[in-house]
């Protein structure tokens, strides 16, 4: 019975002992700049995240789900890289300006729907709900983009 004590205690203190020698690691944070964002609601918000630790540079678009289940029901699609970003929203452009069916892609593993409506391109997805967004909207985000 005195080993079974003897040694929970030498475990016991070999736990504590790495716990109070553990390391303060300062890391190199994330930033980010705000490349787009809707000056009517704030979002959809287009945003470029860069630096770090990992030397990130993804891009990230922010939109509020016209399907909400909660009062703020903000969602993003991460885009990755720029090139991606711009080949997704060339791809929106294509739909502003010609309209014509519905086009399926997709993007972060999910299944996008994208459709002209009047002066609005529409995006919806089962699972992470729907969005839209104008033809100026798209060209603004475009021509910050290609600007930077």
């Amino acid at each position: 019975m005195k080993r079974v004590i003897l040694t929970l205690g030498l475990v016991s203190s070999l736990i504590l002992t790495n716990k109070l020698n553990a390391q303060i690691v300062v890391k190199k944070p994330t930033q980010d700049s705000v490349i787009w964002e809707s000056k009517l609601t704030g979002v959809p918000k287009l945003i470029h995240f860069y630096g770090g630790e990992d030397n990130f540079d993804y891009y990230v678009l922010y939109y509020k789900n016209l399907e909400y289940q909660y009062i703020n029901d903000i969602k993003y699609i991460d885009l990755l890289s720029k090139e991606n970003t711009i080949e997704f929203f060339n791809l929106l452009k294509k739909v502003a300006d010609e309209g014509g069916e519905e086009i399926i892609f997709e993007i972060d593993n999910n299944d996008w729907y994208v459709k002209r409506k009047t002066n609005l391109v529409y995006l919806s997805c089962l699972e992470a709900g729907s969005f839209w967004l104008t033809k100026n909207n798209i060209e603004k985000i475009l021509e910050n983009l290609n600007s930077k």
